[in-house]
This record gives structure tokens, C-alpha cells and sequence, in this order.
């Protein structure tokens, strides 16, 4: 009914003007924009590159473009605006790059992404038209792999970054210039929170959060300051931040196995690490814990599920629950397995994946036999049994990396000699099989990458959660030129490893972790 309201009004209206007949109308010479990307991101390098646009200009009713005004603007897309005391007007004002049609300008602004706007104006009927496109803007260390290296008995710093599908960057000894002592490297650990993120350095020094722009520390960034306890010196050896507990909480844990955490949504106004949480709810004893966390990774909601920890003093499972300031026993729900959350083994790895699993390998105290843990993290801090098997191992060399893969049931383990070797957890009665050899090689590093939220991927870098990652160093080479970085994908569970990226030159990797883009507000 309200339609043909609406319909019979337009109707009467238009009578009336074509009954009144004396209006002098005048069609206006509308102007349409091309040749400015719409689709994809001017991907630029901040104080390297100029922002070059050339816009098309059609104008409906032909003639010049001498009464046309244009302005350009540039804003960070996570902008902060005073919007109670300057006038929006005011505030874009500071954001205007140029007021050229074509757009000649040298970028200086911050790394980050930014929405911009071409404005075309006439001034003759006081009318604008708007085109609007995308600048990423990046440094050699924006986003990438943050290589640790050792040289010398010191710590080192490369970078390998990938520009696009098919353009990589690598950035070697980026501290070359650093005026710091820094000693030697032993880990980094890389917690990313859309409040204020953390890219932690563990070397010979101390433990030091890494400064956004240069990837620097700083003795302002020691970790000890982020520290309720008078500590001396903090040495990190994994932390994580799980978004499945509420609050939802960064985790650290220490080289003396001590659990801290803190609220995530308190970092970016100075919330602190105040006193080790590693032990039960209720008990006064302290126990170890490994440096392992396993909890939905990266997931925003539900919040409700639990973080699973090992208690290395007593071998056992434990969970830190929601809203619980301190680990409490693993209860378990069921499941298609059985296993106590006592295990009288010791913890080996533990990650946890997107789907709600963790897995982990535990060992048999002073035996070289493993076994594989599987857990499902359901609402309400429930935790379900879903795998329990031997490890059937088809090497008789020292295992001493695991890495499992976030979607098919495939365990991957890198042994002394420099092999690697998958185990389908689907069919545990077969022999893992060894489907990757570098004899000359250490394996520094054995991993997958998952993606962080709140960031708009590309479908490349979505395909690329799925590759192998493996960091090492020829023996045989120079320890400054040794490292490569190798990632590989499987197609299908079955099918062999394929190579899809390789880069050699680089330092001797202690370790590697991922930094993402956008890993901290742009204001």
C-alpha cells in the first residue's frame, strides 16, 4: 500500500511541474572519474615512494575543465577524531595531500593503511563528485618474518617480506646500525593485539618489546617494566594472546616456567604483569609450567572456552578458565578417547588451531617413545578428549621439532640430521614417512602461520596459513650468509611436499616469527 502511495505522489508531482510550465531548468555538466584503482591498494614504501595518480575526467556536456577545483586527502583508516571541539571540516583540512588534478605527492606518513579521496568540485554550480581508493604503506619492516640470527655470540635481525603474490623484499642485519648490547639471541615471541601489540626479544640482555617503526629495542622497552615484581631480568620463552577466555588475556611464560597474564584490553593504557599464576585456584604450591599454550587461536568469539597449560612438576593438564585469576585441574567432558589429565609424561609441544583443537606430543621420561595428546575446547571452559596415540616413528635419529597442521591430521617432526618427517594421525598403525632432507642443515624452526583477525587479507595470504614453514642453517657455510627460509604446501593430506618458496643468504636463525601488518592502531 505505502508503494503506490509513494507512486501516485510522484505522479501528482510531476504533474505539477508539467502543468506549471515556466521553470528554466538547466541539466548539469556532470563529471565522471576514471583511472584511479578502485579494487586493489596502492601498495607504497613510506619515505621511499611518491604517490603518482592521474585521474580521467569525463564531463557529460563536454567544454573545458578550467572551472573544475580538485583536492585530495589521505587518512589513516584507523583515525582518531576529536570530534567534540573541531569541526570535521577543520580536521580533514589537516589530511589534504594536494589540490593538483594529477597527484605528485612524496609519502611521509606513518606504515599503515589509509582510505583516501579525490574531490573534484564546479565552481560554477558549486557541485562535487568523489573518487575514493586505498595506500598501504609499509617499511622493509611492516610486516613480514622477523628472522633472529645469531653472528658472532650477538644477536642479529633479518627480514624477509612479501609485497605481493609474486614480490618478496628480504632486509638483512636491519640492527647493523643499532647502538645496543644486546648479547646472544635466544627467542622471539610475537603477540598480536589490535590494542597494542608485542614483539618480544629474548637475548642475553633481557627480554625487550621491539619499537613499531624500526623493529629497535630500547632500554626503555625492557620488559621489566611491564613487571608488578622487582625483577632483574625477564626471560621470555613463549607467550600468546587468547581471545577465548574473558577477559581475554596475553599470556607470557618465563625460562624458569613462571605463568604471568594480563587483561588485553588494559595494554594499551599500561596494564601490567603483576604476580606469577602458576598455580591451582585455591593452593599455595607454585609449579612449572612449559613454555606451551594451547587455546583457539586467534579467535574472537565465543569467549568462553579455556587456555590448556602443562605443569611440568607434576605432569599434568591444567586450564585457565574465564574470569579465573589462577589454573584450575582439567576436567574432562568425555570424548572418543580416554586419558587422564595426569600423564606421568614429559610435555615435548603443544599448539593449539582455529577449529578449537589442541594437540600436543608428550614423551615417556627418559625413553624415546612419544605419544599425541588431542583435545577439543568447547563453550564454557568444556574440554573433550579426541586423540590419544603413539607416535610410530620411522627414524632413529633425535626428534627435535613438531609443528602440526592447522587443518589436516598431520603431525610433522624435524629430526638432528636435518630430515623431516610426516605421521598421519589418521592412520597411526602406519610408519611416519620422511618427505624432506637437508643433511647439512640444522632445523631451527618448524611451523605453521595462522592468520590474526582484523585484518583484510588478500586470497594469496590466506592460501599461505596452509604452508609448512621451515627456518635453518647450512653447517657448512659461513654462520652470516647460512640461513634459508623454506615453505612448502600440500595440495591434498597424501600428496608430497611442493616447494613454493625458498631464500638462502640470510643469518644463522635462532628462530622466526611472523609480524602482520597493522599490529598496532595508526592514531
Amino acid at each position: 500500500m505505502k508503494k503506490w502511495y509513494l507512486f501516485f505522489l510522484t505522479m501528482i508531482l510531476v504533474g505539477c511541474y508539467d502543468d506549471e510550465g515556466n521553470y528554466d531548468y538547466k541539466e548539469l555538466n556532470n563529471v565522471t572519474i576514471e583511472g584511479i584503482l578502485e579494487k586493489d591498494w596502492y601498495n607504497k614504501f613510506t619515505y621511499v615512494d611518491t604517490l603518482r595518480i592521474k585521474p580521467e575526467l569525463t564531463l557529460a556536456l563536454g567544454g573545458s575543465e578550467e572551472h573544475l577545483k580538485f583536492e585530495w586527502h589521505l587518512i589513516p583508516i584507523h583515525a582518531s577524531y576529536n570530534r567534540d571541539s573541531i569541526p570535521s571540516e577543520e580536521q580533514l583540512k589537516g589530511y589534504i595531500i594536494g589540490n593538483e588534478k594529477n597527484l605528485e605527492y612524496p609519502l611521509k606518513e606513518k606504515a599503515g593503511e589509509y582510505l583516501g579521496f579525490f574531490w573534484v568540485t564546479d565552481t560554477l554550480t558549486n557541485v562535487s563528485y568523489k573518487k575514493d581508493f586505498f595506500v598501504r604503506l609499509r617499511t622493509s619492516v611492516t610486516d613480514g618474518w622477523m628472522l633472529l640470527c645469531e653472528e658472532k655470540g650477538k644477536s642479529r635481525l633479518d627480514m624477509v617480506s612479501h609485497l605481493s603474490a609474486t614480490e618478496d623484499m628480504v632486509s638483512r642485519d636491519i640492527w647493523s646500525e643499532c647502538d645496543f648490547d644486546f648479547g646472544k639471541p635466544y627467542k622471539l615471541t610475537y603477540n598480536y593485539n589490535i590494542q597494542k601489540s608485542s614483539r618480544l626479544l629474548w637475548c642475553e640482555a633481557g627480554t625487550f618489546d621491539l619499537d613499531k617503526e624500526k623493529l629497535q629495542p630500547s632500554e626503555g622497552s625492557n620488559l621489566i617494566y611491564q613487571f608488578g615484581d622487582n625483577v632483574e631480568k625477564v626471560k621470555v620463552v613463549s607467550g600468546g594472546l587468547s581471545r577465548c577466555t574473558e577477559p581475554a588475556r596475553e599470556m607470557l611464560i618465563t625460562a624458569e616456567g613462571n605463568l604471568y597474564f594480563r587483561d588485553a584490553i588494559d595494554i594499551a593504557i599500561g596494564g601490567i604483569f603483576d604476580f606469577p599464576k602458576n598455580k591451582l585456584k585455591g593452593s599455595s604450591e607454585y609449579f612449572k609450567v612449559s613454555p606451551f599454550i594451547g587455546y583457539k587461536g586467534f579467535w574472537a568469539w565465543p569467549t568462553t572456552t579455556a587456555a590448556i597449560l602443562y605443569d611440568e612438576t607434576n605432569r599434568r593438564f591444567v586450564m585457565l578458565e574465564s574470569k579465573e585469576e589462577y589454573l584450575t585441574e582439567v576436567s574432562f567432558i568425555g570424548g572418543s578417547v580416554d586419558y587422564s589429565a595426569k600423564t606421568e609424561k614429559d610435555m615435548v609441544y603443544m599448539e593449539g588451531n582455529k577449529e578449537g583443537y589442541v594437540f600436543a606430543v608428550l614423551k615417556e621420561p627418559e625413553q624415546e617413545e612419544y605419544y599425541i595428546y588431542g583435545m577439543v575446547l568447547n563453550a564454557d571452559c568444556k574440554v573433550e578428549r579426541s586423540h590419544y596415540m603413539r607416535l610410530n616413528p620411522a627414524n632413529s635419529d633425535k626428534i627435535t621439532k613438531f609443528a602440526f597442521h592447522p587443518f589436516y591430521r598431520l603431525l610433522f617432526y624435524a629430526t638432528e640430521q636435518g630430515d623431516i618427517y610426516q605421521f598421519n594421525m589418521n592412520t597411526p598403525e602406519i610408519q611416519a614417512r620422511k618427505i624432506l632432507s637437508f643433511p647439512n642443515e640444522n632445523i631451527s624452526v618448524l611451523k605453521f602461520n595462522l592468520l590474526v583477525p582484523f585484518i583484510l587479507y588478500e586470497d594469496w595470504e590466506k592460501e599461505r596459513e596452509k604452508w609448512l614453514i621451515i627456518a635453518s642453517y647450512d653447517k657448512t657455510k659461513d654462520e652470516n650468509v647460512s640461513g634459508v627460509l623454506r615453505m612448502y604446501e600440500f595440495p591434498e593430506i597424501t600428496s608430497a611436499p611442493k616447494q613454493k618458496m625458498k631464500f638462502t643468504g640470510l643469518g644463522k636463525i635462532v628462530d622466526v616469527a611472523y609480524r602482520f601488518r597493522n599490529d598496532e592502531p595508526n592514531l
